[in-house]
């Protein structure tokens, strides 16, 4: 007596199709998601650093630099970037297209000291 409702092997059929579905939209959405991510991460570097990050990334490369070149007592971001230790990335501003420059004192005790001048920062002493 089938009275032309839903059966077994359609709602299996039904099922499955909507399993279907469910596994295509996470995955879809997974993919939005790591795209939201990766530009994320690509905008922090195509807009810029803060001046305490641009500051850190100069003395970082000012203290390879001084590694190899010991004898030297200032080191300006125009021979980091000569010499491959910095990039011009790496000192341009938050929301700003022209790069910072700047120098590094070497103490005594092989101290640092980092100024940097921008647009609209400057270290103070600089």
């Amino acid at each position: 007596m089938n009275n032309h409702g839903w059966g077994l092997q359609e709602m299996i059929i039904l099922c499955c199709i909507l399993v279907g579905f469910l596994l295509l939209v996470v995955v879809l959405v997974n993919q939005l998601y790591s795209g939201v991510e990766q530009m994320e991460y690509e905008n922090s570097e195509k807009y810029g650093y803060s001046y305490k990050e641009i500051e850190k990334n100069v003395e970082e490369a000012a203290k390879k630099y001084y590694q190899k070149n010991k004898s030297v007592v200032m080191i300006t971001t125009e021979e980091l970037l000569l010499e491959d230790y910095l990039t011009s990335s790496k000192l341009i501003p938050l929301n700003h297209s022209e790069p910072c420059i700047g120098y590094v004192n070497v103490l005594e005790n092989n101290n640092f000291e980092t100024y940097i001048s921008c647009e609209e920062y400057e270290t103070e002493g600089y």
